[in-house]
């Protein structure tokens, strides 16, 4: 049925609620876009402009060179070295710096540094009014950060100018930390001159580092880079006046900073920069070799790093010492020509070089006092001689073998006659004692019979790189290599001599605290090495050839090796002990040849004084110090009674007999002695020592039996000798020394009579040209050996 009536209200059901926001809320009004627009363009935009856009000049100035201050092991400055462009601009971190001190720099230029974003804008209206009221300008607003702005990228006068080191210091803001914008500009402040950097600055004008400033030095420091030229203490002489200005703006400056002091503070302290010129600066300069050395050579000075000072190994104390040492004895040596020395200490277990005088002064421009005495290369005399005696003992030889020390000729087409220090012969002597008395025959025999390149090659393996250099360039040194005729450094010596108390093993040098360990090779067995140690710190044994030598007989376990080359024109001595390695050389680098006679006792006194020393900065007592030593005998070493004669062990008729300590491999001995048979008769001597015994006891002693055949020792056939014409031709003969001869056996020259040996088994044969038939002959025997006279 049709009716007009409304429907009444439908029911409501309840719409489910969509798990997802309303579109529409994901996005910001209209209007706070709008804002973050405005925002964007007006801050953030101009930030990436300033943050991220290039600037070249902050990474130069970032990477510019710095010098450093090269210090002791201690941390006492030594020398302070310029940066690479010539100027003194030291790096030293902020953390570094004490506070105090950099609150009366940022005090003294920018107040407000830490409350501002590079621009000081209550600065600009301050300086604004105030340039107003004078009609010119009397001040300006620039920061801290406009400053180093400055420094990065000068910028013209002006207002152009200021605006763009404005921007720039906005760029660096934007970029750096506060801390780090004060880092690099109390690093870089000019003070005038070639100066900049207030390490630079403290150590220029009172002599320390930056980080032991007071508050009346740093006071008077940071009045300088206003006005260099009026406020630097080191320009004027009336440093101590109240009127000068340098103090009167420090007085100005302290009372800013609230600093309690007054002006006779601050006059002391400007006194201590102290008048004068500027060349007057109170840098030390030490060792200057040393520091010289780690300047130049590129593996040190990469290790010192960039700008920031390292300790070095040298301990300064030590190093005057040495040098007192050296002055005080050059200065009785001055009439014999004898006008430097040089010093290399070291310590044995870390290659850790503690004393390094390369020459007595370095400003002794008339004796070469700038040569670097260390590394220069002169003739060792007998100090190569350990090295070859460690060869011999690789080679087969032994402590107690018999060498001769009698006059001998060596070689063949070039004959060589050493002779001896003392210009005595000894005989037969034992490996031990030729090495500790230094006896020069015995060492050429030796390297005769090892060979020369054999010797040449140990030594380029001990780290002698003068003979590779020598070896390369064809140098040929001969038999007089024993003798030292090569040229070496301290250097090599010292390092080379370290190895036996090292047990044999490399040294290798460090220069500075943080160098890296080297890898040390083991370059001679132990038993070498040892074997070395014990002969060149057995005082007995030297006797031989010094006598008592009361300087090399240390209170404390020591080695010692002396030397002299070229008529006395250089004189060695190496030292060590177990802990301690000391070498050293006294001569001149001119090549004059010495006036009289100097020994090398004379270098031996600075190295026992200076080992002395060295030993004592262990804080331990002599007898504290024996108890430790040199290194134990190695493995596999018998000691055992031998004869102090042949050198074979020790027989029932032996007159003297020794301990010695062999490497018997597993032999049970060494031999039983043959030259004394019979007890209280002569001992039977080898052949070659016919002419030695007969000429030494000149019949005051019983006849010794000699065995052996009838040969000529002397000369070597083969041999060529010359004529020298600085002399009259009769004065001038070949010795010819034969055993096994009746006496007066005849001596022939090319078949003429010449005449007879004496008892001694020896004849001098006129020298005459030509080639030579020299023939010795008695009713039972004859020898003969063939020379040639140019």
């Amino acid at each position: 049925m049709l009716t007009n009536k409304k429907p009444g209200p439908w029911p409501l059901i309840p719409v489910p609620r969509s798990p997802f926001p309303d579109p529409r809320s994901l996005f910001p009004s209209p209007l706070l876009i709008k804002i973050a627009i405005i925002v964007f363009a007006t801050f953030l935009i101009p930030y990436a402009a300033l943050r991220f856009t290039p600037y070249p000049e902050l990474d130069n100035y970032l990477n510019r060179p710095y010098g450093y201050a090269a210090l002791d092991r201690k941390g006492r400055l030594l020398r302070v070295f310029p940066s690479a462009d010539g100027v003194k601009r030291e790096w030293l971190p902020v953390d570094e710096i004490p506070a105090g001190v950099l609150r009366i720099f940022i005090r003294a230029e920018d107040a407000r540094f830490y409350f501002h974003p590079g621009v000081d804008p209550a600065a600009i209206m301050a300086s604004g009014v105030r340039n107003l009221r004078q009609g010119r300008i009397v001040s300006g607003a620039s920061t801290i950060t406009m400053q180093l702005a400055r420094l990065l990228k000068p910028h013209s006068r002006g207002f152009r100018g200021k605006l763009l080191e404005a921007i720039d210091a906005l760029r660096l803001e934007a970029r750096l930390s506060k801390k780090r914008i004060l880092e690099l500009w109390i690093n870089g402040i000019p003070f005038g001159g070639n100066i900049e950097g207030l390490p630079a600055a403290s150590r220029a004008r009172f002599g320390r580092s930056a980080n032991s400033l007071d508050d009346a030095r740093a006071v008077l420091l940071a009045v300088i880079p206003r006005r260099p030229s009026l406020y630097d203490p080191v320009r004027f002489s009336n440093a101590v006046r109240s009127e000068n200005a340098a103090i009167n703006a420090a007085l100005a400056l302290a009372r800013r900073c609230r600093l309690d002091l007054d002006e006779a503070a601050l006059v002391e302290a400007a006194a201590e920069a102290g008048p004068g010129t500027l060349a007057d600066e109170k840098t030390p300069f030490f060792a200057p070799h040393f520091t010289e050395r780690l300047n130049s050579d590129p593996e040190s000075r990469s290790q010192m790093g960039k700008g920031v000072s390292h300790h070095s190994t040298l301990d300064l104390d030590l190093q005057l010492y040495a040098e007192k040492l050296i002055a005080s004895e050059l200065s009785r040596l001055e009439k014999n020509r004898i006008s430097n020395g040089a010093v290399l200490a070291v310590d044995n277990s870390s290659g850790e070089v503690l004393v390094y005088v390369g020459s007595a002064s370095w400003f002794d421009d008339t004796n070469g006092g700038k040569i670097d005495g260390v590394r220069a290369r002169n003739q060792s005399g007998s100090c190569l001689k350990p090295f070859l005696y460690a060869l011999a003992l690789e080679k087969g030889f032994a402590p107690n073998d018999i060498l001769p020390d009698i006059p001998t000729i060596f070689g063949g087409s070039e004959a060589y006659s050493p002779g001896n220090f003392n210009r005595r012969f000894n005989g037969p002597v034992r490996f031990r004692i030729a090495l500790a008395s230094s006896l020069n025959i015995p060492a050429v025999y030796l390297l005769e019979r090892i060979g020369v390149g054999d010797f040449e090659n140990w030594l380029i393996e001990l780290g002698f790189d003068s003979i590779a250099a020598a070896a390369s360039s064809g140098s040929d040194y001969g038999l007089g290599l024993a003798l030292g005729n090569a040229e070496v450094s301290l250097e090599e010596l010292t390092r080379a001599f370290a190895i036996f108390p090292r047990g044999g093993r490399e040294l290798v040098l460090r220069f500075t605290a943080d160098a890296r360990d080297a890898q040390a090779r083991q370059l001679m067995p132990p038993y070498s090495a040892w074997l070395i140690t014990d002969i060149l710190s057995d005082n007995a044994s030297r006797f031989t050839g010094f006598g008592a030598a009361p300087t090399l007989a240390t209170k404390f376990p020591s080695m010692f090796k002396t030397g002299t080359a070229n008529q006395f024109q250089h004189i060695w001595a190496l030292g060590a002990t177990p802990r301690y390695t000391v070498g050293v050389w006294m001569g001149n680098f001119s090549g004059e040849t010495v006036i009289g006679r100097t020994g090398s006792s004379i270098p031996a006194r600075i190295a026992a004084d200076l080992l002395k020393a060295l030993e004592q900065t262990t804080g331990e007592s002599a007898s504290a110090a024996a108890e430790k030593g040199f290194p134990p005998v190695p493995d596999g070493v018998r000691e055992i009674q031998i004869c102090t004669l042949s050198g074979m062990a020790a027989g029932p008729y032996c007159a003297g007999t020794v301990r010695e300590r062999l490497l018997l491999e597993g032999k049970e001995s060494a031999g039983t002695c043959v030259w004394h048979r019979r007890p209280g008769a002569a001992p039977v001597y080898p052949p070659e020592y016919q002419a030695w015994l007969a000429e030494r006891f000149r019949g005051h002693s019983p006849r010794a039996e000699v065995s052996g055949g009838a040969k000529i020792r002397l000369p070597v056939s083969g041999s060529v000798f010359y004529f020298d014409p600085g002399l009259p031709p009769e004065a001038q003969a070949i010795r010819v020394e034969a055993s096994g001869f009746e006496a007066e056996a005849f001596v022939y020259a090319d078949d003429v009579l010449q005449g007879s040996l004496n008892n001694a088994g020896v004849f001098h044969l006129p020298l005459r040209r030509g080639i030579k038939r020299v023939v010795v002959e008695d009713g039972y025997s004859s020898s003969e050996a063939r020379i040639e006279v140019r």
